[in-house]
């Protein structure tokens, strides 16, 4: 999503890369009343805003939020907002998004629809060829199966092997098959994800730490919520390359 805050401080845009991410992001701001993003400048508590969300074909919807806490960073200003929606206004975003608030406007989510009815089989091998619009429909797919066949998608992305691998569906396999791509393994995102898995063979992940930036050496070393294993592992991976004795 990127966002955009006009000159004029009362007006923002944001911008999705398909309807299923729109919704996405609804689904969490309808469920906190709220939602959180950082903009270029600081805005004043109380201040209200008009968003309108966009995500291509053609999908547009406006809404209202105001200003309730702004927390100043080192890239701007993190801004959390409470929604300010008008009576009936949620139903019209569920209307747009399903594409009912003009027939013409259908083919916007027809890929949601015709997976929605395929069976496992089916989203199995349209995941291997799947346009970018498909595969964010397929990657919220809870079929381990499903998750597995986006592996072998040929333009695959490294922030979509990173939300497959963050995965509650994510299976020892997917980590397997990641953890063997050299292309993949080459973001540290992805490295450090892999590692911090559950899902991940305690083997497979202790084999991975040298690859590891030092810090993250350091973070995994402190965690508690790693397996112990994996932990202490980490911790000497991270005390040899400081030269640091135990």
């Amino acid at each position: 999503m990127k966002v955009t805050l006009q000159p004029s401080d009362d007006k923002a845009t944001l911008d999705f890369e398909a309807v299923p991410e729109v919704e996405a992001f609804f689904e969490q701001v309808k469920s906190q009343t709220g939602f959180y993003i950082q903009l270029e400048r600081e805005l004043k508590q109380y201040q209200k805003l008009t968003f309108t969300a966009n995500a291509p074909p053609r999908f547009s919807f406006d809404f209202e939020a105001e200003v309730i806490q702004v927390f100043p960073t080192a890239a701007g200003c993190g801004t959390a907002f409470q929604l300010c929606w008008r009576p009936g206004q949620s139903e019209e975003l569920d209307r747009k998004i399903k594409g009912r608030d003009d027939p013409d406007d259908a083919s916007i989510n027809s890929p949601l629809f015709k997976i929605r009815n395929m069976n496992p089989n089916e989203r199995f091998r349209l995941a291997t060829k799947a346009t970018r619009t498909e595969r964010q429909i397929l990657l919220r797919d809870n079929s381990p199966q499903v998750l597995l066949g986006l592996l072998s998608h040929p333009r695959l992305e490294n922030k979509e092997v990173l939300e497959l691998v963050k995965s509650t569906q994510a299976t020892g396999a997917m980590m397997e098959r990641v953890a063997s791509n050299r292309k993949w393994m080459a973001n540290p995102e992805i490295q450090l994800a892999i590692v911090k898995s559950p899902k991940t063979s305690p083997p497979l992940a202790i084999k991975l730490l040298d690859a590891l930036r030092t810090g993250d050496l350091r973070t995994l070393a402190k965690s508690s919520a790693l397996r112990e294993q994996v932990r202490s592992a980490a911790l000497r991976a991270y005390l040899k390359r400081t030269g640091q004795k135990k």
